[in-house]
């Protein structure tokens, strides 16, 4: 079936969300729309490993590049297969009041060496005068009304500032950042997959250049 936008009765759904359990109707939902970014060109399997994550032994979850979705209380969340191990992922989220649409950043606590995407974020965000990067990422987050979930700003320069002074934790407790679309339940309930898939190609380059410069050099034709 294709995806239909998540709905009145779909955030209802979420109070009844625990821990690794999502409703079967919500879940199936969900798989819909992880099926429906398939079908768009950088989210087919060969295309994504090869070209925009270099990782071309990547297998995907049931073929999928989004891989199925986690569950915690009233919270449902997935991102990109392998993104936990990037530090940099992008992520789609829900709760009760909103969906989350953008980058995900899983730093802090670590199983093994990640690539320093958070850091290399702070560091373009931080550079003077803007560089390219800075200079893109705020246009990017200005233009599209982007924030940082869970963090209330003013406007795009305290957003920025946010970002570029968060202090990491020094003790072993995972921490997530995000930032992207922070839709509304009405505003959800207008957005097919074309809308999620848009959001992604606005900060696509982010993603991009922040895996090459942690060190993914290897290109594979």
């Amino acid at each position: 079936m294709p995806f239909a936008p998540f709905d009145t009765q779909d955030f209802v759904a979420m109070a009844s969300v625990t821990t690794g359990q999502i409703p079967v109707t919500l879940e199936g939902k969900i798989t819909e729309l992880r099926r429906a970014l398939s079908h768009f060109p950088e989210y087919q399997l060969d295309f994504f490993a090869k070209r925009i994550v270099r990782r071309p032994t990547m297998r995907g979850r049931d073929g999928l590049v989004f891989g199925p979705p986690r569950a915690e209380p009233e919270h449902w969340y997935l991102f990109i297969v392998g993104g936990d191990q990037d530090q940099v992922q992008l992520n789609i989220g829900m709760y009760p009041q909103y969906i989350r649409v953008g980058l995900g950043f899983q730093i802090g606590r670590q199983v093994s060496p990640k690539m320093p995407a958070f850091q290399l974020l702070q560091t373009f965000l931080g550079t003077r005068p803007p560089l390219p990067f800075r200079d893109a990422f705020y246009r990017c987050v200005d233009s599209n009304g982007f924030g940082i979930e869970g963090v209330p700003t003013r406007d795009t320069d305290e957003l920025l500032h946010r970002l570029e002074t968060y202090v990491v934790p020094a003790d072993d407790s995972p921490v997530f950042i995000f930032v992207g679309a922070l839709w509304s339940r009405d505003e959800a309930k207008d957005k097919d997959a074309e809308a999620y898939r848009n959001v992604f190609l606005k900060l696509m380059p982010f993603y991009e250049e922040l895996l090459l410069a942690g060190g993914r050099y290897v290109f594979h034709l």
